[in-house]
């Protein structure tokens, strides 16, 4: 189904990303250098070279991972599904009638170039689950669950019923104008012609 996205629930669990592990170590090998230096006076070089290996260390773990995608910290466990009169959530369906609202973000995708810091060694590539749908309910309840992106352009499968969205109130012009990439002029009008069209065609 091209208007199904896996969704992805989080962990709480600490971890020891690259980047923690790597200033952790540098730190405490610092330190004991410094520390040895102070007790046993070693050459002064010998602090210097500790920091220079260190230095180089992180540089080759930063170029390693220009081409590596971060790990996911957490499991793809049901599917957010985008319906015509409803949105569908691991199974629960919640229908366009009981929706006030919906914001999405979908600005990630995997292997977008993310982690671009002086300071990050680690992954510099997303692994596409930095994405959200929130449904705010007339019941006053809130759902809100995070979504695994593919490529940049997946929402482009669901454009007509994210119009659709649009034209029942649920969700506003500049969101469905961001969610489907409408920057430009040109590219702006066309997605007006195009809801003018479907909404033309739905009242006939």
């Amino acid at each position: 189904m091209m208007n199904k996205f896996s969704i992805f629930k989080k962990t709480k669990k600490f971890y020891w990303s690259v980047n923690k592990i790597y200033y952790c170590s540098l730190f405490s090998i610092l330190g004991l250098g410094y520390i040895s230096q102070q007790i046993f006076k070693p050459v002064e070089s010998f602090f210097q070279w500790l920091a220079i290996i260190g230095m180089i260390v992180g540089l080759i773990f930063k170029f390693k991972g220009i081409t590596q995608i971060e790990p996911s910290r957490g499991k793809l466990q049901g599917y957010l599904v985008f319906e015509k009169e409803s949105i569908n959530i691991e199974g629960k369906l919640y229908s366009l009638d009981e929706i006030n609202k919906v914001k999405i973000s979908n600005d990630d995708y995997i292997g977008k170039l993310i982690n671009t810091s002086k300071g990050n060694i680690g992954p510099a590539l997303s692994n596409g689950t930095n994405n959200s749908i929130i449904i705010f309910l007339k019941s006053k309840e809130t759902i809100h669950v995070q979504f695994e992106l593919i490529n940049s352009n997946d929402f482009q499968n669901i454009r007509p019923i994210l119009i659709k969205y649009y034209l029942k109130g649920k969700i506003d012009f500049d969101e469905i104008k961001n969610l489907l990439g409408a920057k430009s002029y040109s590219e702006i009008r066309e997605l007006k012609d195009e809801i003018a069209e479907i909404s033309t065609t739905a009242n006939s």
